[in-house]
């Protein structure tokens, strides 16, 4: 058997197993229907939307306390956290950050 051959059939081979995984596919979608397999993708996605919106926030909040501690050269206390976040001009930005546990 030649290298050209070989690879023929290979490819063969994943193309075979490519339309099977399409036809599978094909008759799932059509036995569920294309509505529900999209709430199913929009779900996955809004969880993943939360889940890096909150990720962002604890980042958001986090850089926000090192600078500010970077510029006393000292831990904050609950009054100074406050002031500093009242004091952010920009209100979005200032609205992603939360306030400390405890």
């Amino acid at each position: 058997m030649t290298m050209t051959e070989t690879t023929g059939k290979d490819i063969y081979a994943r193309y075979a197993e490519a339309a099977d995984t399409r036809d599978a596919l094909r008759a799932q979608l059509e036995r569920e229907g294309l509505p529900q397999v999209t709430r199913w993708l929009q779900r996955k996605v809004w969880r993943q939307a939360r889940a890096l919106d909150a990720l962002n926030r604890r980042v958001t909040t986090q850089r926000f306390v090192l600078r500010t501690l970077d510029g006393l050269g000292r831990s904050l206390t609950a009054d100074e956290f406050r002031t500093a976040k009242a004091a952010i001009a920009n209100e979005q930005l200032r609205d992603r950050i939360d306030d400390p546990v405890g």
